[in-house]
């Protein structure tokens, strides 16, 4: 067989981008098309849809062969993701840096592109950026038990009950991701992607000792901890723990069936404040055979 020239094979590649272009701007047509019939419908809620975005990752990088690299392959889909989620909704990103400004800046870029970004000093102002229209989505660093932040309280009892944790970047991890974490809010209904982690709020009465043994389960991981003055009427001090959990909660009352017994009866009230779609693991930077 005649080995085909250069020239020849260029020409192939040259058609192959025309029908990928070709595909983009029919992909955009359709979904300025579901951006319509959500208008008819009434729904002007924010388009973003972060379970299925990460359902749609898992299933190329699942199907994907050949050595294109995968992390490749899914910042190629994150771009036209963004680029078709602002057809249906402009949007700014409000991010508060944290210790690490360059990692917290790439965080938001790979997962919404290049998205107008506002900086905000603390994780209270940020998410006051989302609640005031000003911006759609808030990016916050992951916090620990000795951040004497309270914004993931005020999610789940305060100003802030319209807004969820929708998602923890970065979504992708491999050997090269950034060893800052964020999570990303926006007042987007939680939805399952088939793995996912969900984020709760419990309070319980100050010293009480069950709770320690809530470290030693499996169930549930503490994040954040804060301690309070009688924030509840006929209770004294009383203390607030950010926990995570690996399984999509849909309704606030499976929080307590998913306590120990010991527990059930010493949390004083309770609340989810979101669930992020657990990251997809490609390794180091893959060559998928």
């Amino acid at each position: 067989m005649k080995q085909r020239s250069l020239k020849t094979l260029r020409l192939e590649i040259d058609a192959i981008d025309d029908k990928i272009h070709n595909l983009l701007m029919s992909r955009v047509k359709l979904v300025g098309e579901v951006g319509k019939v959500k208008a008819a419908a009434g729904d002007y809620r924010f388009s973003l849809r972060p379970a299925r975005e990460a359902s749609m990752m898992r299933r190329l990088v699942n199907q994907h062969r050949g050595p294109f690299p995968a992390d490749s392959l899914i910042k190629i889909w994150r771009e036209l993701l963004c680029g078709t989620v602002r057809v249906q909704t402009p949007f700014s990103v409000a991010l508060c840096e944290g210790d690490d400004p360059i990692e917290s800046r790439g965080l938001v870029r790979d997962q919404f592109s290049n998205a107008p970004t506002h900086i905000f000093a603390t994780p209270e102002n940020t998410i006051e950026s989302v609640q005031s229209g000003e911006s759609m989505v808030a990016v916050v660093p992951v916090p620990n038990r000795s951040t004497e932040s309270t914004w993931w309280h005020e999610l789940a009892f305060g100003k802030h009950k319209n807004l969820k944790i929708i998602g923890l970047l970065p979504f992708l991890r491999s050997n090269a991701s950034p060893s800052s974490k964020a999570f990303s809010i926006a007042e987007v209904r939680p939805e399952s992607s088939g793995r996912d982690t969900s984020l709760v709020v419990l309070e319980y009465v100050t010293g009480e000792p069950n709770v320690d043994f809530l470290e030693q389960t499996e169930t549930y991981k503490i994040l954040g901890q804060l301690a309070f003055n009688g924030r509840q009427p006929g209770i004294g001090k009383t203390t607030a723990l950010l926990v995570s959990t690996q399984k999509f909660i849909e309704h606030p009352d499976q929080v307590k069936t998913l306590l120990p017994p010991s527990l059930q009866h010493v949390v004083t009230r309770f609340a989810t404040i979101g669930c992020y779609p657990e990251q997809l693991d490609i390794g180091r930077t893959l060559e998928i055979s």
